[in-house]
């Protein structure tokens, strides 16, 4: 074994020592994995709680599965099989991975009483945030220590499977990417792709960087991602391959039925690097990355046959015109990678990125020192500190504590600027005649940046103060939380009473409120508030359960109709109990009154 690897696995048990953990070096293979996959990182610490309480499924009656992750940026569920062997061969992955599609087929048709009561838990807590338009969107990932030919697995499993992508990590790829986290410079150190023809290249160049746009062979494109797939040729791509069924079979049918079309049908791909050398009809590329093209590179890859007529890729490649050391090559990629994958592709929000009434709210709260961040590309000036926010997630906070949706803001964060009267209700507001509203704004962004704070301390040091299922309420609840606390705002303020629950947004008023607050206790009063909430909704959910009533916690979560039904109306009977709604106001009150 090496050292590499075996110093990775022995900080993992290390650390599982530390949060009063005894783990084995199988497990902590499992952990390593999952930070290696999931999140692209070697600090185990800092995402310890999630890893370790909601990722690892590895016991008895796992089903074959032993990490789960939902990638919420790509909407896809990651499921995770690992083998701390050197002894894998062919078929016994091939065994594996045909036991981790059963049981994923298992979830879709409802028949999972083989598995433990955990490992059940936290496989639907994924699979229940996603949506109808993204149902069925996994990647399986397989590692263990042994070298096999992974094409033999892949033929053998990819008919009757239904992941949208299979990854495989042995021993060098593991160590490989170990070193690459560490070193941060990750990518293909030389490779040469073929041309259509001699001499025919754009040139361009500034002070600062040179570019050339060619047109490389799907040939030579397919050989570099059978080679450095894993090896550092996406690693700069800020995006996974996303499995998208119109746009896959789209390029698809291009692929295979209209190639000597591809060049026009396709934006093709951007590689940053150190250095290139244009040579006749070839390009040899030196210390680089596909930093955008990586839904078409993988595509090539799988559906282009080498025994068929070659066609050809536009790709633009650029690199810095200075000598750079290390970590300024790095911000050069990264600043390459960052530019071209906010160009695309277009979601609703980049669609209203320009609209006259985003500018003039940035514009709004930009006079109360808070950038709001419009365009994906354009970040706050350093100058704003932490005093920012990203125009979505400004909508959720608004859908859920004052629209009382908190259902939609964490499941369909897309509606929010695709449907026309969810964007109406947030953004076309009249800020500009209403400055009690801008102020609203700025406490209720605060509020959030609190409420985070406090979140991420329980995560990291004060997770003994809840048990699992508060940890994983804790853990999914942001928005039901901000929706909670928009109710708690409303009797406060007497804008509702108990008597209102459902007419909370009619009477909905605006105004500065926890600015309002002087004393030094905030944060203590926030996070003990956060305790309370958490610890009933913990109740309310497992009562769900039992009962059959809900199969997880982000299905407990992820409507308006259950917040509404089975958590805001069971809080304002809570509150109607004794003195509760005196209690509650005497000692938060202050928090929220304007």
């Amino acid at each position: 074994m090496s050292n590499i690897l075996n110093d990775e696995i022995s900080k993992i048990i290390s650390i599982a020592a530390q949060h009063g953990e005894k783990i084995a070096e199988e497990k902590a293979f499992d952990i390593l994995i999952c930070s290696l996959y999931c999140y692209n990182s070697l600090d185990y610490e800092k995402n310890w709680f999630d890893i370790y309480n909601e990722n690892i499924t590895d016991e008895k009656s796992d089903g074959g599965i032993d990490f789960v992750y939902f990638d919420e940026e790509n909407s896809k569920v990651i499921f995770g099989q690992n083998k701390y062997s050197q002894n894998i061969d062919v078929n016994e992955a091939v065994a594996e991975l045909r036991k981790l599609d059963a049981t994923v087929k298992d979830f879709q048709n409802n028949s999972t009483s083989k598995l433990s009561k955990e490992v059940k838990k936290r496989i639907l807590n994924a699979l229940d945030r996603l949506t109808e338009e993204n149902e069925g969107n996994f990647d399986y990932v397989f590692a263990s220590l042994s070298t096999f030919k992974t094409e033999n697995v892949i033929s053998k499993v990819e008919s009757d499977s239904q992941y949208a992508d299979l990854y495989f990590y042995n021993l060098k790829t593991i160590e490989k990417t170990i070193i690459d986290l560490k070193s941060k410079l990750k990518v293909v150190r030389e490779y040469k792709f073929n041309l259509d023809r001699s001499k025919n290249a754009l040139e361009y160049s500034s002070d600062r960087s040179e570019g050339i746009v060619v047109n490389i062979s799907a040939g030579s494109l397919k050989k570099a991602f059978d080679q450095y797939e894993s090896e550092g040729l996406f690693n700069l791509n800020i995006r996974r391959y996303i499995k998208s069924k119109n746009v896959d079979e789209a390029i698809r049918s291009t692929i295979t039925k209209d190639s000597e079309n591809f060049w026009f049908k396709n934006n093709g791909l951007t590689i940053a690097c150190k250095d290139y050398i244009l040579d006749g009809n070839s390009i040899k590329i030196y210390d680089f990355s596909i930093v955008n093209g990586g839904q078409t590179s993988t595509l090539i890859a799988k559906d282009y046959k080498s025994n068929k007529e070659d066609f050809y890729v536009m790709c633009k490649i650029v690199k810095s015109s200075e000598e750079l050391d290390e970590d300024a090559t790095m911000r050069f990629y990264n600043e390459i990678a960052e530019a071209t994958n906010s160009q695309k592709p277009i979601q609703p929000r980049d669609l209203k990125s320009n609209a006259p009434e985003m500018l003039k709210l940035q514009q709004l709260l930009e006079g109360k020192d808070y950038f709001l961040e419009i365009k994906r590309g354009v970040y706050a000036p350093r100058k704003y500190g932490d005093n920012k926010i990203k125009n979505e997630e400004l909508a959720q906070l608004y859908f859920s504590f004052v629209l009382q949706k908190p259902g939609t803001a964490r499941s369909n964060k897309r509606s929010l600027f695709s449907n026309n009267a969810h964007y109406k209700q947030v953004f076309l507001q009249k800020f500009e005649k209403q400055p009690e509203k801008i102020e609203f704004l700025v406490d209720l962004i605060q509020l959030s940046k609190r409420i985070d704070k406090v979140i991420l301390r329980y995560k990291a040091e004060d997770y003994k103060k809840l048990n699992n299922d508060q940890m994983n309420v804790l853990a999914n609840s942001k928005q039901t939380l901000m929706g909670l606390l928009g109710f708690i705002y409303s009797l406060v303020n007497k804008d509702s009473d108990l008597s209102q629950v459902r007419d909370i947004t009619q009477y909905f008023e605006f105004g500065s409120f926890i600015s309002n607050y002087k004393e030094d206790d905030i944060d203590e009063k926030i996070s003990q508030l956060i305790y309370e909430l958490i610890d009933w909704l913990t109740e309310i959910y497992i009562n769900e359960f039992e009962f059959g009533r809900v199969t997880s916690v982000s299905n407990f979560l992820k409507t308006d109709k259950k917040y509404s039904e089975a958590i805001l109306e069971k809080y304002a009977n809570h509150l109607n109990k004794r003195k509760n709604k005196e209690e509650l106001i005497d000692y938060y009150g202050s928090l929220f009154r304007r």
